[in-house]
């Protein structure tokens, strides 16, 4: 229920899509996992943004086959490692480098999504990231962003472009009915303070100025408790509360596994088809946004094929990568 959350678990969906994630060089020193035209990438690197991962994701991790998708995560997080190596050796040969000026607005973009620092803090905190880990991956974002504009023309999307693609994913443009709620969220161990909350608002207290004094939830909270229209059903428990309720209507406490929240209906709305002229801004994005990532897949495949890519640690170069054994390639 975090923006910051969102924010950066999009920013490492992004970067694991593109292949620039984390920073690759390290500090040197001790054992080395592979090559990269010279440049070593430590075990100890690699194993930190594994650990990282498997902290942010541990179910994907669990049961018989939780040791199989292991290796092929730290394969596949090696490999994205690589590519940052890449992107960024392309990136010093034409000159193109990010400033941390750059960098900290950025990070002070994202802070401005909250009324106070703590609460960039404690979202930070939640998220599993530190600042430094932030922004390492925001340089490693406008690096990505600065070599595209470097080798690829801008991209010019034809309004018939724009209807065609609105055509072929009206679902996409499809809003459900929903209900728009604001929460106030306590931790476990506060149910006798969100019984009080919940009194005072019982006796007409502004449900906005205690979100923002009270809740446990920074982003939320930063907008006096609102959460905006849900794109995805919210935890069984919250969701059939919400349901419950009248608009303006505010709930009894309701027990998650996030801790206690008070819940209120702000508005309602139908199921609709948005109309071209109020998507059209975000199909173009899209559309650009395709164009771009085509664009860096087949620069990074230049680079990926003119590169001396050494795996010392031969169990961590992904199958595809691995020439087929001598008589064990099964081709007719």
């Amino acid at each position: 229920m975090s923006i910051l959350r969102i924010t950066i678990t999009s920013m490492l969906v992004a970067a694991l899509a593109f292949g620039t994630f984390g920073c690759a060089g390290g500090a040197g020193g001790g054992e080395i996992a592979a090559r990269v035209n010279g440049e070593a990438i430590n075990l100890a690197d690699l194993d930190q943004q594994v650990e990282e991962l498997r902290e942010m994701y541990p179910q994907m991790f669990e049961g018989l086959d939780g040791e199989g998708r292991l290796l092929e995560f730290r394969q596949q997080t090696l490999d994205s490692m690589i590519n940052t190596i890449l992107w960024q050796q392309a990136a010093e040969e034409r000159g193109v480098t990010v400033s941390d000026a750059q960098v900290q607005e950025r990070v002070d973009e994202l802070k401005a999504g909250f009324q106070e620092a703590a609460q960039f803090e404690q979202a930070l905190e939640q998220s599993g990231m530190t600042l430094e880990d932030l922004k390492d991956e925001i340089r490693n974002q406008i690096l990505t962003e600065l070599l595209l504009a470097e080798i690829s023309p801008a991209v010019e999307v034809s309004e018939a472009e724009i209807k065609e693609f609105y055509e072929a994913n009206k679902a996409q443009f499809t809003e459900a009915a929903a209900v728009r709620a604001s929460h106030i969220l306590f931790n476990t161990e506060e149910k006798a303070l969100a019984e009080s909350v919940l009194a005072q608002l019982r006796d007409d207290a502004d449900f906005a100025e205690l979100a923002t004094q009270h809740s446990k939830d920074p982003a939320s909270a930063a907008n006096g408790g609102d959460l905006g229209w849900p794109t995805v059903p919210y935890v069984p428990e919250f969701q059939q509360a919400l349901e419950n309720l009248e608009i303006n209507e505010i709930s009894d406490l309701v027990q998650t596994q996030f801790g206690w929240h008070i819940i209120k209906a702000a508005e309602r709305r139908e199921e609709r088809v948005r109309p071209l002229d109020e998507v059209t801004e975000q199909i173009e994005q899209s559309i650009t946004q395709q164009r771009n990532a085509e664009a860096y897949q087949k620069f990074l495949a230049e680079l990926r094929e003119n590169a001396e890519i050494e795996y010392v640690i031969p169990d961590l170069k992904p199958a595809a990568d691995t020439p087929a054994e001598e008589g064990g390639s099964g081709q007719p």
